[in-house]
């Protein structure tokens, strides 16, 4: 279970620029031209700036989905351009939302099969036992009284009939 949730982590971990400029040229292959509007010298930086802290996972899913087409439903995205910094952040953190979940999942899990340090002191058990064993004592002298009087009251009618 901790590898799966280190996978997941280093999955998860946020896209570094190599992966922004990987995402950017697989798109360019695929015929997708870059949006209007941002100077071809900063075009690496912009994108890197909003795609900041997005996880590399999301970016990568998000991108195939561009180049597949999948978000033809979506406004924001213009079929067959690359989005613009902002769309195609939150297309990546939206990619990653499953994954995030799995993780917490996986995580939560661990958490729950975890001992649990219940913080009771040995005198505090101690006490708890002296208390469980006066009352099974107790207990059992009652169940004995009571079984005494039915077997008293069971020869009292015996004996009258």
């Amino acid at each position: 279970m901790n590898r799966e949730i280190t996978a997941l982590t280093e999955r998860l971990a946020p896209a570094s620029e190599a992966a922004v400029l990987r995402s950017l040229d697989a798109m360019q292959t695929a015929g997708m031209p870059m949006p209007q509007g941002i100077e071809p010298k900063k075009i690496l930086a912009v994108y890197h700036y909003a795609l900041c802290g997005v996880p590399a996972c999301g970016l990568a899913a998000a991108t195939q989905k561009l180049i597949r087409g999948d978000y033809a439903a979506n406004a924001n995205v213009l079929l067959g351009t690359i989005p613009k910094p902002p769309v195609l952040a939150a297309l990546a953190r939206a990619e990653a939302l499953g994954m995030r979940a799995e993780l917490a999942r996986k995580r939560e899990t661990v958490a729950a099969l975890k001992p649990r340090e219940t913080g009771r002191s040995e005198a505090s058990r101690a006490r708890v036992r002296a208390r469980l064993d006066a009352f099974r004592q107790t207990h059992a002298a009652a169940k004995a009284a009571a079984r005494t009087a039915s077997a008293f009251a069971t020869r009292e009618n015996h004996h009258a009939a």
